[in-house]
């Protein structure tokens, strides 16, 4: 036998564990777990040395190979995952786009032929309306001129689902969330049965979503460059707040998103809150010029407000609340006691969507709702609260689904809003030390501006859509400490 080989195989292996031994007592001294020798001085993380303005910019422009590609690799497989679930969905359900229940098609398809964002009256002319945002009736539009608008509109809520799934995963990796957290709150997301079930009709909770999501996410993305100067911070804030206009362009309720969101920025950045808020209002500037013109008088949201307060705040409804707070009431009975108003006020229906005199429709519907909470101040806080709850239910009302199905959705609202609670106890108790908290005022504005206007307007389960991405991102927040990093989230510089 030839001479005996020494492979050097043990003393590398041996060089590499005292190495790693040697790293980790030091990551253990600084983050103050192990404690130094008595007369040792301590030794400093080079992964934790403060760096400088100019080198973090320079980090963060910095090119990266492979990161990039494997963030935006995972980003497109979500949406394509995303896509093809929500496509089946919408496949299976098409016959339920049919339904025309807030008249958003009709909008569109009076738009569509005639150039008006309005309804046809009996004789077949197009009388202008402002009951309903825009947004979503002009986007119906461009679906418009097929045999039939049902494929386009799946296929366009799909995307918009997908979109927000995709965004969801985005945004929790801005949060600091690991790759296996980041999947588990698209999942909520993608699987959420509000989500699903609004999406399979014509209906804004879709839409929405999307733009409430983009909103978020355009503030994240274009927050690492907040610090290169007031031109840049302002433009930042216009941007922003452009997208916030259009949101209110879907739902108005969007408008005290973005007062709550500005006036939360106020104190860190008043030139950027200040942008975003103009921002806002220059995005909604044509909307009120075309309803100064077509319906005699400027409105920054819609003429469906009124109709929305008195819904929540009338004498049947109260009368309901004094012995229940079920969901099951006389809605009929509301709709024929708000029928005889309008008759005497001759404000009545021309047709099932339109009133002769919309703006005084909505007028009097304003004036009887504020009737009914100054003849009951006390029934109204108790109404608040009840609203609120009507909002966060856990199940359908009784008439709306097979109990089978109510239980299902109950389990699945019981876990995922009881988790996104304790995520939101737990991101509130650490906001002077969880570095990304001002990542989560967005989101924590959005929720408190839909709370705060169900509380007094309408409410019902499908009001909470827009927020039901931030409970799931709160519920796998909370369960931070439970989880495992799989796989690590992507590195400063990466395309997001």
């Amino acid at each position: 036998m030839g001479p005996r080989v020494k492979w050097p195989w043990p003393s590398i292996a041996s060089k590499a564990f005292k190495l790693n031994l040697a790293a980790s007592k030091n990551i253990l001294l600084q983050a103050g777990r192990l404690k130094p020798p008595k007369g040792a001085e301590p030794r400093l993380n080079p992964l934790r040395v403060p760096i400088s303005m100019s080198a973090q910019n320079s980090l963060d422009q910095s090119p990266n190979t492979s990161r990039p590609l494997e963030g935006l690799g995972w980003s497109i497989g979500v949406f394509l995952i995303a896509l093809a679930f929500r496509l089946t969905i919408q496949i299976l359900t098409l016959p339920s786009l049919l339904a025309d229940r807030d008249a958003y098609r009709r909008l569109a398809q009076t738009l569509y032929a005639t150039g008006t964002f309005g309804i046809l009256d009996p004789q077949g002319h197009p009388v202008a309306t402002a009951y309903r945002p825009p947004l979503y009736p002009w986007l119906l539009s461009w679906l418009q001129g097929f045999e039939s608008d049902l494929l386009p509109i799946a296929i366009l809520h799909a995307i918009l689902g997908a979109c927000s799934v995709t965004l969801t995963f985005r945004i929790a990796f801005r949060l600091g969330l690991s790759g296996l957290q980041s999947l588990v709150a698209s999942a909520l997301v993608l699987f959420d049965p509000i989500l699903l079930r609004q999406s399979t009709l014509v209906m804004t909770e879709t839409l929405a979503t999307f733009l409430g999501l983009l909103a978020w996410w355009l503030a994240l993305f274009l927050d690492r460059n907040s610090t290169r100067g007031p031109a840049i911070g302002a433009a930042i804030g216009l941007a922003i707040g452009a997208t916030l206009g259009i949101a209110c362009l879907c739902r108005p309720t969007a408008l005290a998103w973005a007062l709550l969101w500005g006036g939360s920025e106020l104190r860190r950045n008043p030139l950027r809150a200040s942008c975003l808020l103009l921002g806002c209002l220059l995005v909604l500037l044509p909307w009120w010029k075309r309803n100064q013109s077509e319906m005699g008088q400027g409105l920054w949201a819609t003429t469906h407000g009124g109709y929305t307060l008195l819904l929540a705040n009338n004498p049947i409804l109260y009368e309901h609340w004094e012995t229940s707070w079920s969901r099951q009431w006389d809605d009929d009975r509301f709709h024929a006691w708000w029928h005889a108003k309008r008759i005497e006020k001759n404000v009545r229906s021309e047709t099932d969507q339109i009133a002769s005199d919309e703006i005084a429709s909505d007028a009097l519907a304003n004036a009887l709702g504020w009737q009914s909470i100054r003849a009951n101040p006390v029934l109204f806080f108790k109404a608040c609260a009840i609203r609120l709850g009507w909002m966060w239910a856990w199940w359908p009302a009784e008439h709306q689904t097979h109990w089978i199905v109510r239980v299902a959705i109950g389990i699945w609202y019981a876990i995922t809003t009881t988790a996104g609670f304790v995520g939101l106890i737990r991101l509130l108790r650490r906001a002077g030390s969880e570095p990304k908290f001002a990542c989560w005022l967005p989101a924590l504005t959005l929720a408190a501006s839909l709370c705060l206007v169900h509380a007094v307007y309408w409410s019902n389960m499908r009001m909470r859509a827009p927020i039901i991405p931030v409970i799931s991102l709160l519920a796998v927040y909370g369960s931070r400490g439970l989880s495992i990093s799989v796989p690590n989230s992507p590195q400063r510089g990466q395309v997001r």
